[in-house]
């Protein structure tokens, strides 16, 4: 017991100031996670408001490939095809006349 009447040991604060103190900082603690949440969920409804709906693909600069022909198109029509092309039109597209064959 000589050793520990030789140290001077501090006084303990009262246990209303020590349970003042834990309190302040729990509520401080809770104040923060709660004003924490609220930044995160601000953030969330920001993002969601100014966030695009849809991907737009970028346009990306055309260029030629080498090595395929250029794409085909109807052929012109010859002399003989545009006659066969009036003669058909000027027939009747309905009934039985359609059904036998004209000699020319």
């Amino acid at each position: 017991g000589g050793l520990a009447l030789a140290e001077h040991v501090p006084v303990p604060r009262p246990a209303r100031a020590v349970r003042t103190g834990s309190e302040n900082k729990a509520r401080l603690w809770t104040r923060a996670a709660v004003a924490g949440v609220a930044l995160l969920i601000a953030v969330t409804g920001l993002t969601l408001h100014t966030a695009p709906t849809h991907y737009e693909q970028p346009i990306s600069p055309p260029e030629r490939v080498g090595g395929v022909p250029p794409r085909g198109g109807p052929q012109k029509l010859t002399a003989q095809d545009l006659k066969l092309q009036k003669s058909l039109s000027e027939q009747l597209t309905h009934g039985p006349e359609r059904l036998v064959p004209q000699l020319e």
